[in-house]
This record gives structure tokens, sequence and C-alpha cells, in this order.
């Protein structure tokens, strides 16, 4: 066994100490106040033009894959839960409630993305359309589009 009282301390670890300690404030402090912030309208404006453009897709891409409800795609949480029966998952509630915990959303994820390629295959599309959605804003449209009116 290695007796490590007797090594000399590094110099990260002795830089580190203090601050752990809370002794020495080494973090620099921003002069903002958020007084002197405004909000701005226009973001606001961007985020709803933009819910409403995926919603109304989301909305017609249900209704081509005959789902009973497919208005829930106007609603967040229904959004999700709507998708998950689009794609003929087993446990679409379960699913849902899955998308919102930590850590086991990622499986969740999983089962979405196979849901897609489902929706994709009752439309006749290919899957591999999927691959659209790493251009973030852009290729997510068209793969929307694309399936609400292809």
């Amino acid at each position: 066994m290695i007796d490590i009282s007797i090594l000399p301390p590094t110099p990260a670890v002795t830089n580190l100490v203090p601050v752990l300690l809370a002794q020495q404030n080494t973090v620099p402090q921003l002069d903002i106040t958020y007084d002197t912030v405004e909000p701005n309208p226009g973001i606001l404006i961007g985020y709803l033009i933009g819910y409403l453009v995926f919603s109304f897709l989301s909305w017609k891409i249900y209704q081509r894959c005959r789902v009973d409800n497919a208005w829930f795609a106007w609603i967040p949480i229904l959004g999700t839960y709507i998708n998950f029966v689009a794609g003929d998952e087993d446990n679409p509630i379960l699913w849902t409630i899955l998308m919102f915990i930590p850590c086991i959303n990622i499986i969740a994820v999983i089962w979405l993305i196979k849901a897609w390629i489902r929706i994709c295959k009752k439309l006749e599309k290919t899957p591999w359309l999927i691959l659209l959605w790493i251009v973030p804003v852009v290729g997510t449209l068209v793969f929307y589009s694309y399936l609400a009116f292809g």
C-alpha cells in the first residue's frame, strides 16, 4: 500500500482546495443586473410561430396515419403520446411518462425514433428520412413537411 500522505500535493490540488472550502472566490463576477435585461418579443413570436408550424405538420401526419384524436398534436405532452400511438407502440402512456424522467428518457427517445420509423413505413416513405434531423431546424421542417404533404 502506498501512503499518500507523504506525497507532495500537486499544484492543481493546492489551487483547488481554497475554492472548494469557499475561502477564496476565484470565479469572476459579472456586473450584469437583471433590471437592465429587457425581454425580446421577437424571440417569443419566433417560438410561437415554430410551435404552430410543427404542431400543424404533426397534426397532418397523424391524420394521414388515421390516428384517432390527431388534434393531440397541438398539446405539448399529448403530442408525445399521440406520436407513440401513431408509431404503434405497445404502451404509449408509459413511454410518454418515461420521456420526462432523466436518464431513462434516453431509452424513451430511442423508442420515439422507432415510432417515427414506423410512421414513415405507414406513409410508405423511406425511414432514412430521419437523417434529416441532423440539420437542426430546416431538416426537421423538411422531414415533417414531406411526411405531411408528400
